[in-house]
């Protein structure tokens, strides 16, 4: 009997242990959630990000009529929470028309490349302004002018550059 004591504790110990640890593992990083209403209250972007502890967010990003009625969804969390990408800024142009966000490597990888990705009202796709402009964003800061140009500086063209969204390409 005095051996089963000390088996009974180990079986505890270890229950014990694996609760903790599955425990850890099961909980996921706070969620925060951002939205963006377009100047004419018609859209709202939402931006719903997490963050791990070793890493940056990474976010999915939502185009929704007021009503909620989803039109648009781009996601950009990775199953390990260190290979998507998270939103660092967010706005929409002052004629309504495009929602335009930067992005941020969550793992580091590419840490010289900021994404610019663009939602266009008319085609309802979300695209990448860096394919659109055949260079890569440097800068997540970019700017935003009337009525629907952005601002961005280029990796290997060495330029800033102020583009009318209106005026790019259309890719369905």
């Amino acid at each position: 009997m005095l051996r089963a004591i000390p088996l009974v504790r180990k079986i505890a110990i270890a229950a014990t242990t694996i609760l903790f640890l599955g425990g850890a593992r099961a909980q996921k990083p706070p969620r925060t959630v951002e939205r963006y209403m377009s100047p004419d209250s018609a859209l709202v972007a939402v931006v719903t990000s997490t963050q791990a502890p070793e890493a940056t967010r990474e976010s999915l990003v939502e185009i929704r009529l007021k009503s909620g009625k989803l039109l648009a969804r781009r996601n950009y969390f990775s199953e390990d929470g260190e290979h998507g990408y998270g939103v660092t800024k967010a706005a929409w142009t002052p004629d309504s028309q495009f929602f335009v966000y930067s992005l941020e490597s969550s793992g580091g990888h590419q840490s010289w490349n900021s994404p610019v990705k663009f939602y266009g009202r008319r085609n309802g796709n979300i695209q990448s302004l860096d394919d659109a402009l055949g260079d890569a964003v440097t800068n997540p800061d970019f700017s935003i002018s009337a009525p629907d140009r952005v601002k961005v500086e280029l990796w290997f063209s060495k330029k800033v550059l102020t583009v009318s969204l209106s005026s790019l390409k259309k890719r369905h």
